[in-house]
């Protein structure tokens, strides 16, 4: 078999890409190969489904099989990529009908992330889930209805974990979360993290801190977890999320190069080293716009662009991705917290003279109830007084989400702080005020220069 375009992978990149090929140019029919049956499904939505406020799993679907098929790209399910021998341009494939040799002009690699498997013995248990693709979430989920758990560990505290413990708390299960770091969300700053921490207190959610998980043993009355601290949990199932690593696996015995974190190496055209093959979103690494290093970024966001930059480019087009900052959110309950470019100390780091200032204000004015306490949080350089960081946590119905994107196109644009204040953004008493919430901590930040 042979074929203009191959893409393995039918997540964010490999669909965006495919999707960007077809519309430029509707004689390519790109072929995507995926390793299980859920093309196109919003992984980041898997704990809202666990959740129950997703009703059906279908429903996770961006697009339906048939939706993709009439978009002009074929589909080859429940096969696994085993090799890729770039030299003589062929892939080599295995489904339930046996071993095939598929020749490529292009090749993009989608084959996203792995979960990291901490050095826990009983990892193998049927009670016990890592949460990332649709078949984790199904098993998850019918494990949920059939047995009817009533407590539940989550071991980690990062954005994947915390949305899970909202997920089962949500589903009637009496949750702790265990952290190894003296912390939860450790990308954000101290308070906020805090404040985290006590909502998910006040919602009936347990946090252990600066504990390590070792072991987790199967026994008569459930499941018994232990580790440092004197830990000793007894729960009724587990879910696993300490973080994504690339699958590059593909890698192997060829010249790709990947870099010390194990990801593709890429340019910005996300071209390989290796000649027609493009890589992006969870195996690939990605350009920091702030800093113009590449580092890795397993964000939905980021692997939509790669996935269009390469479909862009296999078009004959000349497409650059410029870079991420980082920017994303995460619901807990009734609150979201946001965040968009470098803290301090990734500033630092990167060479930056940071200055930062705090406020909490109201989302809008006061007199329209009900008004919701912000907290916004801003970071610029003292050299260029250009904003490089910003972090948001308040209420779900204060347009926190949207209102970190303010920023996050602000940093993008390279805007100082004396700009900023010229944005000309919307108010209306029940949405905002004249200076909207952004606009009042830029300019509690221009005082202390």
């Amino acid at each position: 078999m042979k074929k203009d375009v191959v893409i393995i992978g039918a997540s964010d990149v490999g669909i965006s890409a495919a999707l960007r090929i077809r519309e430029l140019d509707p004689s390519l029919k790109p072929l995507v190969i995926a390793d299980n049956n859920f093309p196109n499904f919003s992984i980041c939505g898997i704990p809202f489904f666990i959740g129950g406020e997703v009703v059906e799993s279908s429903n996770l679907a961006h697009r339906k099989k048939k939706d993709l098929k009439n978009a002009g790209m074929e589909l080859l399910l429940e096969t696994r990529v085993e090799k890729i021998i770039p030299e003589k341009k062929k892939i080599i494939a295995v489904n339930a009908e046996g071993r095939q040799e598929i020749y490529y002009e292009k090749l993009v690699l989608g084959t996203g992330g792995v979960n990291i498997e901490p050095p826990i013995s009983g990892l193998e248990l049927p009670e016990v889930f890592f949460m990332r693709w649709m078949d984790d979430a199904l098993a998850c989920d019918n494990f949920i209805k059939k047995n009817q758990p009533q407590k539940a560990a989550v071991i980690g505290g990062g954005y994947v974990g915390l949305e899970m413990a909202d997920a089962l708390s949500k589903r009637g299960l009496k949750v702790t979360v265990i952290e190894f770091m003296d912390s939860i969300l450790t990308t954000v700053n101290l308070k906020f993290r805090k404040l985290i921490k006590e909502k998910l207190e006040a919602e009936g959610i347990e946090v252990i801190l600066n504990t390590e998980v070792k072991n987790i043993e199967k026994t008569d009355s459930g499941l018994k977890i232990s580790g440092s601290n004197n830990l000793n949990l007894k729960v009724d199932t587990a879910i696993v999320s300490v973080g994504t690593m690339p699958n590059s696996f593909l890698a192997e015995d060829t010249e790709l190069a990947t870099n010390e974190r194990g990801a593709f190496k890429v340019n910005q055209k996300m071209e390989t080293n290796l000649k027609d093959i493009y890589a992006g979103g969870d195996c690939a690494e990605t350009l920091d716009f702030l800093t113009g290093d590449y580092r890795y970024y397993a964000l939905g966001t980021v692997a939509h662009k790669h996935g269009r930059i390469i479909g862009s480019n296999i078009c004959g087009q000349t497409s650059y991705f410029d870079g991420s900052i980082g920017t994303q959110s995460i619901k807990l309950f009734d609150q979201v917290i946001s965040r968009t470019g470098l803290n301090e100390k990734e500033a630092i780091a990167a060479g930056f003279d940071p200055i930062s200032t705090e406020i909490t204000t109201d989302d809008h004015k006061a007199y329209y109830p009900p008004s919701y306490k912000t907290y916004i949080k801003v970071i610029a350089d003292q050299n260029t007084q250009r904003i490089i960081g910003a972090q948001i946590l308040g209420s779900y119905y204060a347009e926190i989400s949207k209102r970190i994107d303010i920023f996050a196109a602000s940093i993008y644009n390279q805007m100082t702080i004396e700009k900023f204040s010229q944005l000309d953004l919307s108010y209306t008493p029940p949405l905002s005020s004249p200076w909207d919430p952004v606009q009042k901590a830029v300019q509690q930040l221009e005082l202390e220069f």
